[in-house]
């Protein structure tokens, strides 16, 4: 069977490549889940429906597709949630992945494959560090930690683009004395009194996070896979360190043949995140609006363009759904249409009608290939309901048998060319369109929500942030440590938070 040919922007190459899998018809795709400690982020929800977007396309063209979708189920933002909620870490990620599930299903996610957890990959792990170990590509440091050896991987940084030595010399901070290179990260660190563990020939203990992508697709997809995703906040470092663990162990390479990665979902032009304090969460989303609407929202712009959220990208949504719901609503009254008469200029501007909608499956088709530039195929779904409208305005414009035969097309594409990749436009339009009108009247009341507003409010700038940050280490550098003093409370003054680290210093808003 030949197969629809499918371009991708490869973050590896950088370039947009054709989609050819390691065996025809077949194709293996892995996600970067969650990490269950809480109500995920729209960002988050983002990031899910561009796999699912990939998923239903790639199963709509024909191929047969595993896809795996992870989540993490054991980390220190689990455990710190656990002390909050009085509850073992164990139980804070069964509660929180069946809460994301929920959220999930409200969107319209179709189930993958396989659903993978940390916990349940535990020997696959530790099989994955020893052959790093006896490979020299993992050492193994005082109490038991193992950290992975970069230096063992000369071509480390390929997937961000980055220099090992620019790297290195970004560090500005003392590292550990347990690393022979301060870019070597953990693979299993010695678990803390009363923290999940589990026993490894090292120490008892557990694994670190970019170990877990590697085990779990490796066991679920093999050694090589075709497709990886997830969000462009992980190329650098966790998908470059799944990279060096993956290809360190198999000695095959690459480990994944295409890497596309989404952009973030920013809010008030600031970059969504729970650390920053500016998030929505999918809950509050779904539920204020609708699974519909998220969809429309989050799938209508490129999925490697930014998407602001706010008060006018959701009435552009409503607007958009709103104009395909009714032009869904006028082709199921003429398809309906109990008498259906013969007219000769009628049948010619419905049958010139279905020549269009004809064409509009194709170019909805040839923008889904490209890159899954569903933007360009909302443009074609939209100038063909635009014809549709004109076409049923014209005086002669009556139910024939061509007018009903059109109209059936029109639904078709709409539920199948686009409902059954972007998930969207396969409502009931009565009842889509009752649902955009509460939406639509509490909108104003929404985003004047106290709540809202401060999800909106004012910051410094990240931009400015970074400034200050870098006019902050090079004070220090000067020993000028009164200047570097003086930055540091500037900034938490504005309500921002920095500290230094072994790897660098962060911050975040109070």
């Amino acid at each position: 069977m030949t197969l629809r040919a499918i371009q991708l922007t490869n973050t590896l190459s950088g370039k947009k490549e054709e989609l050819k899998t390691s065996q025809p018809g077949k194709l293996t795709f892995y996600s970067c889940g969650p990490t269950v400690y809480g109500l995920i982020h729209i960002g988050n929800l983002r990031s899910a429906l561009v796999a699912d977007l990939f998923f239903r396309y790639f199963q709509r063209v024909g191929y047969e597709v595993i896809y795996v979708r992870n989540y993490t189920d054991v980390d220190d933002k689990i455990i710190l949630k656990g002390h909050e909620e009085n509850l073992l870490a164990s139980e804070v990620a069964k509660k929180y992945t069946l809460e994301v599930e929920k959220d999930f299903a409200v969107a319209g996610l179709l189930e993958p494959t396989h659903k993978t957890t940390v916990t349940t990959h535990i020997e696959e792990i530790i099989v994955l560090i020893q052959k790093m170990i006896e490979h020299g590509n993992a050492y193994v440091a005082d109490g038991g930690e193992v950290l992975y050896s970069i230096s063992s991987f000369p071509t480390y940084g390929k997937l961000s683009h980055k220099r090992i030595d620019d790297l290195i010399a970004g560090i500005r901070v003392e590292v550990t004395s347990k690393k022979r290179n301060p870019l070597d990260f953990t693979l299993w660190k010695p678990a803390k009194l009363g923290e999940p563990s589990w026993d490894s020939p090292w120490s008892k203990g557990r694994p670190g996070w970019h170990i877990e992508c590697s085990a779990m697709a490796s066991r679920w997809l093999g050694d090589q896979i075709d497709v990886h995703h997830g969000g462009e906040d992980l190329i650098f470092p966790h998908h470059e360190n799944e990279i060096a663990q993956s290809e360190a162990c198999s000695g095959k390479e690459p480990f994944v043949k295409y890497w596309v990665h989404n952009a973030f979902l920013t809010l008030s032009k600031e970059k969504m995140s729970k650390s920053l304090g500016n998030v929505f969460t999918a809950r509050e989303f779904l539920t204020r609006f609708s699974g519909e609407v998220a969809r429309y929202l989050l799938l209508s712009v490129h999925y490697r363009s930014m998407i602001d959220f706010s008060l006018e990208t959701v009435e552009q949504a409503l607007n958009a759904l709103q104009r395909i719901y009714e032009a869904k609503a006028r082709a199921v009254e003429l398809k309906n249409q109990s008498r259906v008469r013969s007219d000769l200029r009628a049948e010619s501007m419905w049958g010139s009608f279905a020549a269009s909608c004809e064409k509009a499956r194709m170019e909805i088709d040839e923008n889904f290939a490209h890159d899954m530039n569903t933007a360009g195929a909302l443009a074609a779904l939209f100038s063909l309901i635009r014809e549709f409208n004109r076409t049923l305005a014209e005086p002669f414009a009556q139910a024939t048998p061509s007018a009903v035969l059109a109209a059936q097309e029109l639904i078709r594409i709409m539920e199948e060319e686009m409902g059954s990749v972007l998930g969207i436009g396969r409502l009931v339009p009565e009842n889509a369109l009752k649902d955009f009108g509460r939406i639509r009247a509490s909108l104003s009341d929404i985003f004047q929500d106290s709540y809202v507003k401060e999800k909106f409010r004012e910051r410094l700038s990240e931009n400015a942030i970074q400034i200050a940050i870098e006019a902050r280490i090079a004070a220090r550098n000067a020993k000028d440590f009164a200047k570097a003093d003086f930055i540091r409370k500037d900034l938490e003054s504005q309500g921002v938070l920095i500290q230094d680290a072994p790897t660098g210093t962060t911050w975040q808003y109070k």
